[in-house]
């Protein structure tokens, strides 16, 4: 089947409310497909797909798919009764990774991987390479700040894909360029192992390097650093010289980043800027100024400043009073850190941080990682644990269990709350409180959409 075929078939879309699956089917719909799609909330992704006049269905129903002769679905479906209804009918149905593949298919694909950072850099690489002139098409899991959402059409050849691992999605893309920024114990769930994960990979980027695949790899990432003996098309970024391609951190403040950014030992741009803050996001910046020179491009110093970046990413939604609310998708450990990291540049300021544990699996998994990360902060609350279809086993870890184990470490200074209208209640003790204060949202969760009706409601 070519992406061509799907302008005479029925499509129908499982999951179409989701960051990634709303983007594919906007895709679709400026590519004249007879799209439907169905999911169990209505949120603010069916708002921006009934702007481009496609049917969504609240609630799972046989009825919906009545005429459709083709289903796509989303990893986070179980058990649907659509789906049971179309295999009876013999309909076909595919996972999101196979939708992707087609639309991939015939581009010049660059496909941006990685356990953390993937959406910000998507986002990022997309707008430099508008700002250049390449004009690609971009599917981010996130909304771009720059577009208003989290895909930006155009009918070039050129399209660059956000990619995820939790369900091996990147694993069946043949891009001509890969980026792999980073690899962390996540997905264990699918994967079973984090050596099964890793050989995954190794595996994935062995493969793509023979059929030349131009892969650029971080080279501060140990386990990636080992894949650059495979093949002259892999290069390297990182904060050393002996990458392919470099930074040199100047400052890290509050308010922007500065660096110079290398080709081997030649500083090519010296004090750059970006809005974007934490040396992470220098080093994913440093990842998509490699891949824009070797693809021959130029740009230009205002082109990264003009980033507006990505929402839930240090999101900033506003102040209340002497209150800043900022919200962010941190959920993994890793992610915590980097976050508490740019925190650490709000000098003199009152900052509270709010954490939603996601999955019970990762809590559990990932728990001692939880307690290291968290342990020296000042100002924690931390929620119930967001479930994300999981149910929780006897034995496993709880947003209790972190709680409990972190008083003993910091002295008593991590509060648990398990419900939104006792969390507003303390908001609103910060926003009244005449110091200067910083609240800090962070969760792949329910908690950005709790934090923005508060916002919202005392503005």
């Amino acid at each position: 089947m070519k992406f061509s075929d799907l302008s005479s078939i029925k499509v129908h879309i499982i999951g179409i409310n989701g960051i990634g699956m709303s983007a594919l089917a906007i895709y679709l719909k400026k590519n004249n497909v007879d799209i439907t799609g169905s999911d169990i909330t209505y949120n603010a992704n069916t708002i921006n797909l009934e702007k481009y006049k496609i049917p969504v269905y609240i609630g799972h129903k046989i009825s919906n798919i009545k005429d459709r002769e083709i289903i796509f679905y989303s990893t986070a479906i179980k058990n649907n009764p659509e789906i049971k209804e179309a295999k009876k009918n013999k309909i076909p149905c595919y996972n999101r990774s196979k939708l992707l593949q087609l639309i991939c298919r015939d581009k010049f694909t660059i496909v941006v991987s990685g356990s953390h950072g993937k959406t910000s850099t998507t986002s990022f690489l997309g707008h430099l390479l508008v700002c250049a002139g390449l004009n690609p098409t971009v599917i981010s899991g996130g909304v771009m700040q720059n577009f208003g959402q989290n895909i930006y059409l155009t009918n070039s050849k050129y399209v660059v894909v956000e990619a995820d691992e939790s369900d091996g999605t990147v694993f069946k893309l043949n891009p001509k360029y890969l980026l792999y920024l980073n690899v962390d114990r996540e997905h264990i769930d699918f994967y079973k192992s984090y050596s099964n994960f890793k050989s995954k990979i190794k595996k994935y980027i062995y493969r793509q390097s023979k059929k030349d695949s131009k892969i650029f790899i971080n080279n501060d990432d140990y386990f990636l650093s080992q894949l650059k003996k495979y093949s002259g098309n892999i290069k390297t970024f990182g904060s050393n010289s002996d990458a392919n391609y470099s930074y040199k951190l100047i400052n890290l403040t509050n308010k922007r980043s500065y660096f110079n950014f290398l080709i081997g030992k030649k500083i090519l741009f010296k004090n750059l800027s970006t809005n974007l803050l934490g040396e992470h996001n220098v080093q994913n910046l440093t990842a998509v100024l490699s891949i824009i020179d070797d693809l021959g491009y130029k740009i230009k110093k205002s082109h990264i400043l003009s980033f507006k970046g990505t929402k839930r990413r240090m999101n900033i939604l506003g102040k209340l009073k002497k209150t800043i609310f900022i919200d962010d998708y941190a959920h993994h450990p890793t992610e915590i850190e980097k976050l508490i990291n740019v925190i650490s540049l709000y000098k003199k300021k009152n900052v509270c941080l709010i954490i939603e544990p996601h999955r019970y699996s990762r809590l559990n998994d990932l728990y001692g990682e939880y307690l290291s990360v968290l342990k020296n902060i000042n100002n924690l609350i931390i929620l119930k644990t967001y479930e994300a279809g999981e149910s929780y086993k006897k034995g496993m870890k709880n947003s209790k269990n972190l709680v409990n184990d972190l008083n003993v470490l910091n002295n008593q200074k991590t509060k648990y709350i398990d419900n939104y209208s006792d969390l507003f209640s303390l908001l609103d003790q910060f926003v009244t409180n005449k110091r200067e204060s910083i609240i800090i949202s962070a969760g792949a969760g329910e908690i950005s959409n709790q934090i923005r009706f508060f916002y919202d409601s005392r503005k």
